[in-house]
This record gives C-alpha cells, structure tokens and sequence, in this order.
C-alpha cells in the first residue's frame, strides 16, 4: 500500500516536470523569436560611368565631353570646316562704329561645334571690297583692302560676346577712291597638325557707314 502511493507521487512529479518544460519551451521559442525580422539579401550593382573616347584623323584618343547639344570636346585636328559672322563695332568712347568684329565658329565632320582650348591655331585675315565700284562697275578681282594676322588659342575667343573674336579697325583698311565699302571677309586658319580651313562671309558695308 505504501509502494502504491510512493509510485503515484513520484509518476504525478514527472507528469508536472514535463508538462513545466513544454510550456517552459514554447515560451522560450516564442520569446527568441520575437522583434526578429527576416530581411532578404539585395545585390547591388553599381555600374561605372560609361567612358566614350574619340580617335581623332592623327591617331590621337581624347575623352569625348558634350558641352552642349551638337557640341563636342575635341582636339583641332577633328576641325573640318568654319564659319564667319561679322559685325561693325563701337569700342571706345567716341560715338561711330570703330571697326569689324570676326566672329568664327569651328565644326568637325559631323557638323558638331568643336570646343578645345591650349592649342594654336594662326589665322591669315583678308578683307575685300564688294564686286562692284561707286561707279557700278563690275570688277574681275575684288580689291584687298586689308591683310593681317590673328592667333587662336581656344574657341571660346570666336564668339560669346559682341567683342569676341577677330578685331579690324576701319582706319586699318586701304580704300581706294571707287570702293564701295567692305564686301568679302575672309579667315584661313592654319591647323597645328596641318592643313587649313577657310572661313568666308559675303557682306556689304557701305563705305559711307564706316
């Protein structure tokens, strides 16, 4: 009778020891879970920059900058061709027009503004009158009415402003008595790694203008 009651107690003891560790560890499992938060890995690719390089005719391989649209960074060797805008210009104190700005703009083969700066290009200036006289008459050779000489050393010098580019001054230019004025202007520009572009512009000022 006393082993009976010695074994219900001590099977009652193990029943409660289970039951306490189950709930023991549910509790834990639930408690090591909690605030835990499942992030899933992410790849991130980072890509460099796309790098674009110019061969230019000489063999050269210069970075290709777009400045603006239908604008291209380059070297003078990619110049191909150039265009003129003049104007007359006041640039002193004295009221009157003192002179003719040469404007210029240089492209490459593709019609794209060329920007470059730190080289030297030389420009043989060549200024004509019109193809007609005072007198209406029509001549075989227009006359030279100056010829000089400019260095450029960046495109930035051939436009921006109403005084940017290549500076003539009226008095600087021989008139004969029968010139009408001011009717060819003319830019031939000498590339550092050879060859020359021509720039022309066809105007009329009027010699009683000047």
């Amino acid at each position: 009778m006393e082993t009976g009651k010695i074994l219900t107690v001590l099977i009652a003891i193990a029943l409660v020891a289970c039951l306490g560790y189950i709930i023991w560890d549910n509790y834990h499992m639930k408690t090591a879970g909690a605030g835990v938060q499942y992030i899933p890995q992410q790849t991130v690719v980072q890509q460099a920059p796309a790098s674009e390089t110019t061969m230019t005719s000489e063999g050269e391989t210069i970075p290709t900058t777009y400045i603006h649209s239908g604008e291209v960074y380059a070297t003078p060797s990619e110049i191909k061709s150039m265009d003129l805008d003049v104007e007359a210009v006041d640039w002193d104190a004295n009221p009157g027009n003192d002179g003719i700005t040469i404007h210029f703009n240089f492209y490459d083969a593709y019609g794209r503004k060329v920007i470059f700066s730190g080289y030297t290009i030389s420009m043989n200036v060549d200024i004509y009158s019109p193809d007609y006289d005072t007198l209406n008459r029509k001549l075989n050779v227009r006359n030279v009415l100056y010829k000089g000489y400019a260095t450029v050393t960046s495109s930035d010098q051939g436009d921006g402003s109403t005084l940017a580019g290549i500076r003539v001054a009226f008095s600087d230019m021989k008139f004969g008595q029968y010139d009408k004025g001011i009717g060819l202007v003319k830019l031939t520009a000498s590339m550092p790694s050879g060859g020359t572009v021509i720039g022309e512009e066809i105007m009329q000022f009027a010699r009683n203008t000047i």
